[in-house]
């Protein structure tokens, strides 16, 4: 796919400097600036393409009914995480699979936005349109880039803290299944009071 918009975008590019002078250096330095700029726009066309199956995305999870617990168990993917109780084992394992599954979809769509932005930016560079008298040009592109650049590194970070999640959680020993007998609803009592007129 990226491949693809890439070569349409140079064509493009291609006739505008034959017919409108879109590029007018000489021409191996407008070749280079016009694969650079490519490369850009199939980047950021790249950023739009779905990545995972709709069908294969993690499961929300279950309903806990207790935001204390809840709460516990989102600190294990914080930065100092505590000790896991027990009794949180599975449920840390289950929220560390599906928040690795989402941290990794995210880097692999918001990777391509800082590429295209610095790849932008060489193009402009290459083709002269950014130097010192044109800021915006040469500045621009590179501020944008190191913007989207911390989205990457904060999916990265927190596919790093479900992964050491699940890993300190696959240490403890597994949950043992409640065996306790199961209680049934027992009818209420019935009075064995008499009536006075019985």
């Amino acid at each position: 796919m990226g491949a693809l918009v890439a070569l349409a975008v140079a064509v493009l590019l291609v006739i505008g400097t034959v017919y409108w002078d879109i590029f007018d250096g000489p021409p191996v330095r407008d070749g280079v600036a016009i694969i650079f700029f490519s490369a850009a726009v199939a980047c950021l066309v790249m950023a739009f393409v779905p990545v995972a199956d709709p069908g294969t995305s993690p499961s929300p999870g279950k309903m806990l009914g207790d935001w204390r617990r809840s709460e516990r168990i989102e600190r294990q993917f914080a930065r100092h995480p505590p000790t896991i109780v027990p009794e949180d084992r599975d449920e840390v394992i289950a929220g560390s699979q599906r928040l690795l599954a989402t941290s990794v979809i995210a880097v692999d769509r918001s990777k391509w936005v800082p590429c295209g932005h610095l790849l932008a930016w060489v193009a402009l560079v290459v083709a002269g349109m950014a130097s010192p008298d044109q800021l915006t040009l040469l500045l621009l592109p590179l501020i944008f880039s190191a913007l989207y650049s911390t989205a990457v590194l904060a999916s990265v970070t927190a596919a790093g803290r479900a992964d050491a999640a699940h890993h300190r959680a696959l240490s403890l020993p597994p949950t043992p299944a409640d065996s306790s007998p199961v209680r049934t609803k027992s009818s209420p009592p019935i009075s064995r009071l008499a009536l006075p007129d019985e």
